[in-house]
């Protein structure tokens, strides 16, 4: 299921709009809802969301404001504009920052739910094809440099591809070689030799190094707690956490904040 958020100020046309729609035909799921930008952006700190639809006039923060900021902290949402005024200088702008869509009222009046979320859902796949490039050419940068690669087919390699996707997909998931293996249809002994000749580092070397660098990201740009921080990089034992980011920075994640000059971690 795709997880949904909905952002409108009118509270009964949040809600009558999340009721109308029938969102499990198509694979979706409404996990919240906000009255503003704001309160949307606290939500999607600490909530993974996969669609955000969201009114363009709202008090504190805009649609617009929210959009902008969202496309900066979270390229893989997706994003549409629910609007009940014809106010196409706004929607242009939503469209300029990257909104794969707009609905209507007119096509709400008109009980067109299900092609709506039928154009929404195809459009969501089109974003999602663009941001699968970037993790492909950071594979490439790294195979580029492994001499090892050329002993191996294109079919295996493209196995490793799709590994290398399926780890940035879900880093804040608990990942196992064996069942990443079993997903790319390889032997997980041949699947651990073909990943470590072509990415250059072990299965578990590459995510606890992904793992730490978004956990350096994460205590650098929020004023989250360590073990939410943790958690989000895929380490739900703050213990076990500290003790991986020690090893590889030299100094715990609260020290790591500090000297980043980033804000000042809570106490817990």
């Amino acid at each position: 299921m795709k997880k949904v958020l909905i952002v409108d100020d009118d509270h009964l046309v949040r809600r009558g709009f999340i009721s109308m729609m029938p969102w499990r035909e198509y694979h979706l799921e409404v996990v919240g809802e906000a009255g503003n930008g704001r309160k949307a952006l606290e939500f999607l700190d600490s909530h993974p969301v996969d669609l955000l639809i969201t009114d363009l006039a709202m008090p504190l923060m805009t649609g617009i404001e929210l959009m902008r900021t969202v496309k900066e902290r979270y390229r893989h949402i997706s994003m549409v504009v629910l609007t009940f005024h014809q106010d196409f200088e706004w929607i242009q702008e939503a469209l300029r920052l990257g909104a794969i869509d707009y609905i209507t009222k007119v096509e709400l009046e008109h009980e067109q739910m299900d092609e709506v979320l039928r154009r929404i859902v195809s459009k969501m796949k089109e974003h999602e094809v663009p941001l699968e490039r970037p993790s492909a050419e950071r594979f490439e940068e790294t195979r580029g440099s492994m001499e090892e690669t050329g002993s191996y087919s294109p079919e295996v390699q493209a196995c490793i591809a799709k590994a290398v996707h399926i780890i940035h997909q879900e880093l804040e998931e608990e990942l196992h070689l064996p069942e990443v293996a079993r997903r790319v249809n390889m032997s997980r002994s041949y699947f651990s030799r073909c990943f470590r000749d072509i990415v250059g580092r072990t299965f578990n070397e590459y995510i606890r190094e992904l793992r730490v660098n978004r956990a350096k990201e994460l205590l650098s740009r929020t004023e989250k707690t360590i073990q939410w921080i943790a958690t989000q990089s895929g380490y739900p034992n703050e213990k076990y956490f500290g003790k991986v980011f020690r090893e590889m920075t030299g100094m715990l994640p609260s020290e790591f904040r500090k000297i980043e000059g980033g804000v000042t971690n809570r106490l817990q």
